[in-house]
């Protein structure tokens, strides 16, 4: 508490308005006049006691903290304010020395009972006679309070106490500047948690249908402000710019989150969330921060599928909800407000009207709900400027039209401020019935259940997941076995209708990222490659001239090897450079003599590529290097080794640090207590934590997961606040069972760093020959083969049950935590093949990611981490496409997947575009380092120019210099103009027709189709037996005429 500081200037400020209220008593405070003093006693704190309350409001107002068993009282003629409290307390209160006409004295309550009383006594004899202005409704209790009402009832001047409640109200209500802004910051975290987490976050509860009881769904609200095992979640709070000075320490909840569903509402402030899930249909949410003492609410209904009428209740509650704030405006009555917005509602819908809340609200501030000013129609008192409101439309107990024989309720609350001709929402936001429908399609969760119960297990024990490419386009995948008389035909027509159905989906996806960028970037002002991220590093070789090593003396060059510094001599001092200040060191060896050269980092040098080194002072004038020449052959040798290896150490060490800059040191694990946790057996992870192949087990914990190896290999621990994707992936059509885990941010398993840990079990047993023996004898045929067959199916369905099991318990326990995770499972049938890396792997589509775990290294690229999939060599005539993913962070490198069949192209389009990614095509491969630089130099500029429009333009100029430029055949440009070439020949009857007539000169004078076709089959027949490979790359390297 000594670190505590009072504000005197405040105190005294807002002393003088109690004072000047009690000197001029009239309308709200007239119940102060006559009054000898005003008490105000705040007891010792314990359970039964309101967390906040006037008394506790008074001291917060006045001093800014909470005094617990401290007397105040207030006295006149002269003013005075006398504080009876503890010594420590007092400590702090001597900080208050009398000014501005108002004197302070603090009197200390000593240990010894009998002092204690006579300070209390002797306080209430000075008062005298009279009356004594109190707030009993607060019911303070302890020892200094039972002295104090023991010294009252007994004077001998009969002192009289009296309520002055509506008094301390009216003083608390009308809000000055400091309070206002306080109150103003907490509207605007409440608005920002409500609009862009709890509204977001439920409609994907709703959507998946995941089981979220309400207090846990409270929780996950809860916990954004930081708690003291989790830190504040800056990502939500920065989207709202206002929010960038917030004290996060100065922040909390006013009341935990109120989340009702499923028919069970209750309207008041002291309703609580409980613990059955989250239902569609009608969904109350209230919110409130208190910030710096200063509490701020709103409220909000949330309709999934509504009806006409129930929309028609919610737009009624708006017009009532403008009216009531045309109304609350300076000088107005509560009760006339009250009566006329009733009438409103009521000339809505008598349902309405009868079920009408008989309090539209309440004033608050540091009290959150103040009892003495009730918006109701028995207020008669008068609505002053700055006065700051929590406005309450509510309706209960309306019948439900989906379910007969229940209710639901209405609710929509929000903070205000007073002013001359109307209140000012303070917590805007999530108003408009656009803001709070939401449409869910009950269709396909009534086709998909029946499939679930009827075939709960398929040959792996699970029933598979719904692609959603599926789901989306339904049977139109028919279509694409349709025969055709040509190679092409089939895929043009599939292009065709791929490129029709995601066109307009399309169009909006990359019209949104545009203005997404331009949004994103004029906040974040100018990027410049980065330039303002980087930080200037500076080394100090030597603090002080003593420390310079003793053979400088000579000087000669020295390398001070535990310094990493070079001493050189120039002009006869001996001048130390950092070995991160040298470029390299060259040698040169004439007849007698031996040169060497140091070269020194300065800007400029690296033309046209990002320098590493950021430089305080650019302008600066730099040392380019240093020339040495010498005789001594010998020492002049040992001088260039030692340079060379101290630079060489340098850069691995710096490549190290920052390859291991972005790696966390994880939370310790919390074991679980009480009981076994759970666990499965038998596992190997990968990568292996000691580089050796090792087993073990699996354990679910409190707060992560841990593998605990059998021998004496090293533990994993995984926490639940660092996993980023959860995968099962099941045996079929492969060799092992895997669960995946995919991290946020890497962390050590040995000697390096890794974002992915997966735990497997192999499915088969191990071989053995079974070619003799008496099993092979006595077993004539293919009876064993068949039994084999059936044991190796029914072990593979128990280990992917086993593990899927463990996945949803791992799920269970990070939803228990208030992490959000969720078992992804690939969907196989959606798979395609391509080069991540060097080898061509299967790659299989999930809900949220595009994986490859079943090899290493992984490949796990997560679809909201992408900007934008753009597919390359994308043209008539090659078997193959690649695909690149850009990602949101520009600074990333874009992800390469290399050699994907085309035969898949429209079904890649299909998924990415259900998933929401926008897509561009190209016929060539681009130069992305090029593309990635531009867009880092000025990323503000490259959105307001069209951003990725230059991908999707359809213009031969553009699309040609790109060719140009960033081809990957830029090299073998002598190769391309020839497979041109041939390619031009081979189909001049069709290209030269096209150009110069139309299609009725092609019928005259060109093949036909089917010659077409059967000469390129022949032609396909000759190279196969000759050895040839059809693929891209070898016809790319065909020579003009080499076709036989």
């Amino acid at each position: 508490m000594s670190d505590i500081q009072l504000d005197s200037a405040l105190f005294f400020k807002r002393a003088e308005r109690i004072f000047q209220a009690w000197e001029n008593p009239s309308g709200d405070t007239a119940e102060l006049d006559g009054l000898t003093a005003l008490q105000v006693v705040l007891g010792e704190p314990n359970d039964d006691t309101p967390a906040y309350n006037k008394t506790m409001s008074l001291q917060l107002y006045l001093l800014g903290f909470e005094f617990p068993s401290t007397l105040m009282l207030f006295t006149q003629s002269p003013r005075k304010i006398t504080f009876v409290c503890s010594s420590s307390k007092a400590k702090l209160l001597k900080q208050l020395q009398s000014a501005n006409g108002i004197e302070v004295d603090i009197q200390v309550r000593s240990k010894d009972e009998a002092a204690a009383k006579q300070v209390v006594n002797d306080l209430v004899l000075s008062i005298g006679d009279g009356k004594i202005g109190s707030l009993p409704k607060d019911k303070p209790a302890g020892k200094l309070v039972d002295d104090w009402n023991a010294a009252v009832s007994g004077s001998k001047g009969g002192l009289e106490v009296a309520d002055i409640s509506t008094s301390i109200s009216a003083i608390l209500n009308e809000k000055d500047g400091e309070e206002l802004k306080n109150l103003i910051t907490g509207s605007k975290m409440t608005a920002t948690a409500m609009q862009y987490y709890f509204k977001s976050k439920m409609e994907s509860i709703i959507d998946r249908g995941t089981v979220v009881p309400h207090e846990v769904f409270a929780g996950l609200v809860e916990e954004k402000i930081g708690n003291d095992d989790k830190a504040v979640d800056m990502k939500l709070w920065n989207k709202n710019p206002a929010l960038g000075n917030v004290d996060f320490a100065s922040t909390e909840w006013v009341y935990t989150p109120i989340i009702q569903s499923g028919g069970k509402y209750d309207l008041k402030v002291t309703a609580m969330s409980d613990s059955s899930p989250l239902k569609p249909g009608v969904i109350l949410a209230s919110l409130g921060i208190r910030y710096k003492s200063y509490c701020t609410s709103m409220s909000r209904t949330f309709f999934i599928n509504p009806n006409k009428k129930q929309e028609s209740y919610y737009s009624a509650l708006i017009d009532a909800r403008q009216e009531a704030l045309k109304k609350l405006k300076a000088g107005a009555v509560v009760s006339d407000v009250y009566n006329e917005v009733q009438q409103l509602v009521e000339s809505k819908s008598g349902s309405l009207g009868q079920n009408f809340l008989k309090s539209i609200g309440f004033a608050t501030g540091i009290e959150y709900r103040d009892s003495a000013f009730l918006l109701s129609a028995k207020n008669s008192r008068t609505l002053k400027e700055n006065m700051v409101l929590v406005l309450t439309l509510g309706v209960q107990e309306l019948p439900d039209p989906k379910n007969k024989g229940k209710t639901y309720s209405l609710l929509l609350s929000d903070t205000v401020k007073i002013g001359q001709s109307g209140a000012v929402v303070l917590t805007e936001g999530v108003t408009k019935l656009s803001d709070v429908v939401m449409e869910l399609e009950d269709e396909e969760e009534a086709e998909s259940e029946p499939e679930v119960k009827a075939k709960p297990k398929k040959a792996n024990g699970d029933a598979k997941p719904k692609s959603p490419v599926k789901t989306r386009t339904g049977a139109g995948a028919g279509r694409r076995v349709l025969p055709t008389k040509t190679r092409g035909g089939q895929r043009d027509n599939v292009e065709q209708t791929t490129s029709e159905k995601i066109k307009q989906n399309q169009a909006r996806l990359h019209a949104q990222r545009n203005a997404d960028g331009i949004k994103k970037w004029e906040k974040g002002g100018k990027g410049k490659d980065g330039a303002q991220d980087k930080v200037v590093k500076r080394y100090e070789s030597y603090r002080r001239e003593e420390q310079l090593p003793r053979a400088v003396e000579d000087r000669r060059v020295y390398v001070d090897e535990q310094r990493q510094s070079v001493v050189l001599p120039i002009n006869g001092f001996a001048v130390p450079f950092h070995i991160s200040t040298i470029k390299n060191v060259t040698k040169t060896e004439e007849s007698d003599h031996i040169v060497l050269r140091i070269n020194f980092q300065s800007p400029g040098q690296i033309a046209g590529k990002k320098e590493d080194m950021p430089f305080e002072d650019p302008d600066a004038n730099f040392i380019r290097s240093a020339s040495f020449r010498s005789q001594d052959q010998r020492h002049m040798l040992k001088v260039f080794d030692a340079i060379t290896a101290l630079k060489k150490t340098a850069t691995k060490r710096e490549a190290e640090r920052k390859e291991l800059a972005d790696v966390i040191e994880q939370e310790k694990l919390v074991e679980v207590k009480g009981r076994h946790p759970y666990v499965l057996k038998n596992v190997f992870p990968r990568p292996a934590p000691e580089g050796k192949k090792t087993d073990g087990n699996v354990e679910i914990h409190q707060n992560g997961i841990r593998f605990r190896p059998d021998g004496p290999a090293s533990k994993i621990d995984l926490l639940f606040s660092n996993i980023k994707h959860l995968f099962f992936q099941p045996s079929e059509k492969e060799l092992i069972v895997i669960i995946h885990v995919h991290l946020k941010s890497p962390i050590m398993l040995g000697k390096k760093k890794t974002y992915d840990v997966q735990f497997y079990r192999e499915v088969t047993d191990m071989s053995f020959d079974e070619t003799g023996g008496k099993k092979r004898r006595a077993r004539y045929g293919d009876e064993d083969e068949i039994e084999q067959e059936q044991e190796d199916r029914k072990r593979r369905a128990e280990l992917d049950k086993q593990f899927h099991d463990f996945a949803r318990r791992i799920e269970s326990a990070a939803q228990a935590q208030q992490y959000e995770l969720e078992v992804d499972v690939p969907f196989r049938e959606l798979g395609f093949s391509g080069v991540p890396y060097r080898s061509n792997v299967l790659l299989l589509p999930t809900t949220n990611c595009l994986i490859h775990i079943s090899e290493f290294p992984f490949t796990v690229i997560t679809l909201s981490d992408v900007e934008i999939v753009h597919l390359e060599r994308v043209q008539f005539g090659l078997k193959n496409f690649d695909m690149v993913f850009v990602t949101n962070d520009f600074k990333k490198a874009p992800i390469h997947i290399n050699s994907i069949p085309v035969v898949h192209l429209d079904n890649v389009k299909e998924w990415l575009d259900s998933c929401d990614v926008p897509i561009s095509e190209g016929p060539v491969n681009l130069s992305w380092p090029a593309i990635m630089k531009t867009v880092n130099d000025d990323p503000l500029a490259f959105y307001a120019e069209g951003g990725w429009e230059f991908l999707t333009g359809g213009g031969s100029d553009a699309e040609s210099s790109e060719s140009e430029e960033g081809s990957v055949f830029e090299g073998d440009s002598d190769d391309f103009d020839d497979e041109s070439s041939s390619d031009d020949e081979s189909g001049s009857d069709f290209g030269d027709d096209s150009d110069d007539s139309g299609s009725e000169d092609l019928s005259d004078e060109g093949e036909d189709w089917d010659e077409l076709e059967r000469k390129a089959e022949k032609s396909d027949n000759k190279h196969r037996e000759k050895g040839g490979d059809d693929s891209d790359d070898d016809r790319g390297k065909k020579k003009k005429g080499s076709r036989r």
